[in-house]
């Protein structure tokens, strides 16, 4: 506002020496002062003369530099966190073995000395034969059955043969009982058979007699060499 009050108060001064002029062209124009520059404060209202234009430049209006920017942080130097190591995948926990609980081992059958011989003996070629109860073995061979912890005595069921078996385990201290009672008996066979038959008293005196440990064999058989082997197998 104040620029404008100036412009306008040169301006009228112009005008009003403009005018002076004109009024006496002959006469020498007395020196003018120096034009009273009014105080910006006074009104344009006061002013009679008309405001010319001038060529005066508007005023530029007023710039307001811009606000300067302020620059946003700078980032920091610092590294990012390092990204953790993944965590290690746990192993599975082995399980336990359970300890495998043994099977009980079947204890192996004992084989039966005295009847496993008789199952070879009875593979042979022999003639069909009976067996022996407690009362007959008395009776014939003297033994006491219970001298004896098994036995098998065999005897063909007709009298025209002279085919015998006696298979036995003996208790502990009775072999020698036992024993003398078979002799006896192969004694008496041989007596019987003199009178009868020649041809089994051959047999007859033909017997075998072996005794293994406690077992004892007495055959009467063309196949004695044969039982005896059979004996072997199962007594040694």
């Amino acid at each position: 506002m104040n620029r404008r009050f100036l412009a306008l108060a040169l301006a009228g001064t112009l005008s009003l020496s403009l005018l002076a002029g004109c009024g006496s062209s002959k006469e020498p124009a007395p020196e003018s002062s120096a034009p009273v520059v009014e105080s910006p404060s006074a009104s344009p209202e006061a002013s009679p003369s008309p405001v010319l234009p001038t060529d005066s430049p508007a005023a530029l209006p007023e710039t307001t530099p811009p606000a300067e920017e302020t620059p946003s942080q700078a980032p920091s130097a610092a590294p990012s966190a390092k990204p953790s190591a993944p965590a290690a995948t746990p192993k599975p926990t082995q399980k336990p073995t359970s300890t495998p609980t043994p099977e009980p081992v079947e204890p192996e059958p004992q084989v039966d000395a005295v009847q496993s011989t008789w199952n070879d003996i009875s593979k042979l070629d022999i003639p069909s034969l009976t067996d022996l109860d407690d009362a007959t073995l008395t009776a014939l061979y003297g033994i006491d059955p219970a001298d004896l912890d098994s036995y098998l005595c065999k005897m063909p069921m007709v009298n025209v043969q002279a085919t015998e078996f006696f298979i036995a385990k003996v208790k502990d201290g009775k072999m020698d009982t036992v024993k003398a009672a078979v002799e006896k008996r192969q004694d008496d066979l041989e007596a019987q058979w003199s009178q009868y038959l020649p041809e089994q008293l051959e047999l007859v005196q033909n017997y075998k007699l072996v005794t293994n440990g406690n077992y004892i064999l007495f055959a009467v058989s063309e196949y004695a060499d044969q039982a005896v082997t059979a004996f072997n197998t199962y007594t040694k």
